[in-house]
């Protein structure tokens, strides 16, 4: 068992450095960005909230959906980081460079991943329309962990494996909860 997690250290340190060799300074800012803190939180959700008003709902479901689906990945990721205890890259190898200040939270999973796939799931699956391009929104997302150096590419795969997961799952329940009740065809 050790063999294979060691192996799959060695072979996600590769993956790692192979990301973060080929960085070119004028996409470096758009990641930066991609990855701030309020980004993947306001964008999505707000995305949400955009579709509810087009669509004139009473109930803004996809906004709410976007936000509980988020939430619920931050604390979930919160937990399994404590559990887990992975040190983030330039922790594990201090010569190592990250384009960014390393978060002194651990690294797996991924939070941004897991955020920014829950939302975008959780909003895709209520507004079809948006769920290409939120999808893709979050595949940005989570890349600019690795490409940062600030993420190994298995905390970013199992956090938006994580976040997938939740998305549906929030989907599913505001779509069962919020459904409207149908008549009672029985006559009384």
């Amino acid at each position: 068992m050790f063999g294979f997690i060691s192996t799959l250290d060695r072979l996600d340190e590769a993956a790692l450095d192979a990301v973060t060799g080929v960085r070119w300074a004028p996409i470096s800012g758009v990641f930066v960005v991609a990855s701030a803190w309020w980004f993947k939180g306001f964008v999505f959700v707000g995305l949400g909230a955009l579709a509810d008003l087009k669509r004139r709902s009473l109930v803004p479901l996809a906004a709410l959906a976007g936000a509980v689906s988020f939430g619920i990945a931050a604390g979930i990721v919160a937990g399994v980081k404590d559990a887990v205890d992975r040190a983030r890259p330039a922790v594990a190898d201090p010569t190592f460079e990250t384009l960014i200040a390393t978060p002194s939270s651990p690294s797996f999973p991924s939070g941004h991943a897991a955020t920014a796939f829950a939302a975008a799931v959780a909003i895709g699956v209520l507004c079809p329309r948006l769920r290409w391009p939120l999808v893709g929104l979050a595949v940005f997302v989570a890349f600019s962990r690795v490409y940062l150096g600030v993420h190994y590419w298995l905390d970013v795969l199992v956090g938006s494996l994580l976040g997938v997961a939740i998305g549906f799952g929030v989907a599913w329940a505001m779509r069962r909860v919020l459904r409207p009740v149908p008549a009672d065809p029985t006559p009384a």
